[in-house]
Formats: C-alpha cells, structure tokens, sequence
C-alpha cells in the first residue's frame, strides 16, 4: 500500500472533521459534545494566527475507503510553552481510519511530527492518551514515549467549561 503524508490544507478541512467525529464515536461520546466544525477549523489553523498544525495521510484513489475516501489519517498538533524545558509540541490527535492501521501510517505520522519538533529544536514531543485505548498506549511507549502518570506521577488536568465559567467568575483583576 502507497501513502503520502503532507501538511494539511484547508480543502482537507472536511475531511478532517469527518475523521473527528469518527473518533468521537469510539469514546462513545455524543456529537453534540463536539464544539469544533469546519469553519472553526478554518479559522484556528488557517486564520491571521494559525492555532494549530496538522498533517495528513493520502492514499491514491485506487486505494480509497471503502466509503470512497483517500484522506484517511491526520495528527493534528500546536505549541505550548514549558517554564523549564522552553518550547514543545502538544500532539492533540493522532488518528488512522481502523481500514486502514497496521500499515506504518500512524507512525508515519508521528515521526513527521517528531521531525517538525526536532528541527525547530524543541525539547518534547506531549500527548494524552485515554486510558480505554491500551493498544494507543502500546503504539507510542514502543516508540519511546513515556508515561508520565507511571513515571512522574504527573496528572492532567482539566477545567471544563462550567468550571472554566466559575473559576473566570471569581476572578478579582
């Protein structure tokens, strides 16, 4: 099997939203909880401040879905700031249609992320992985990720969006 991996476009953008809700549907969680569209899209990675990167993986036609489509993976990733290590990538999602895994895509995918990080001279490459998906864990430790849950005991956190509302509520500046 062919496949290319290239920055993705603004024509990708459908696509790309088909793939989000296609995941949105393995974590049993309802469309209606998904805030992203792809005007949204659009405007964060595209706009006058580009929110995000992303990179896609194509096969060619005679190789699509079984559904018709050739856009069949995407990892989609931006930048954070750490106050000891400087500059690194936060990799929000590394997908590959199930057709379509065990083929070297979704690693292909990571390591063109890992080379966009590695030649800007970033420090580390971060990502969260649901602990429902233990083959997704498996895929990234057998290619030198660490957990740092095991490791260093370290957590993420969130402040959903009711919280985010009561926290901002009792700001005092």
């Amino acid at each position: 099997m062919s496949f290319a991996i290239r920055p993705c476009a603004p024509k990708d953008l459908k696509d790309i939203m088909r793939l989000v809700k296609e995941i949105v549907g393995f974590y049993d969680a309802t469309l209606g909880s998904l805030r992203t569209n792809v005007e949204e899209l659009k405007k964060a990675g595209f706009g006058e401040q580009a929110r995000y990167k992303c990179f896609v993986a194509e096969v060619p036609f005679e190789e699509k879905s079984k559904e018709g489509h050739t856009l069949i993976g995407y990892t989609l990733f931006s930048y954070t700031y750490n106050t000891w290590r400087g500059k690194n990538i936060y990799l929000d999602n590394l997908y590959v249609m199930p057709e379509f895994r065990g083929r070297q895509i979704g690693k292909a995918l990571l390591e063109q992320v890992a080379e966009a990080a590695w030649r800007q001279g970033l420090s580390q490459l971060q990502m969260h992985i649901s602990s429902q998906k233990a083959d997704n864990l498996s895929f990234i430790k057998k290619r030198g990720g660490e957990n740092l849950t095991e490791k260093d005991g370290l957590h993420l956190l969130c402040f959903p969006n009711e919280a985010l509302k009561r926290l901002a509520a009792e700001s005092r500046f």
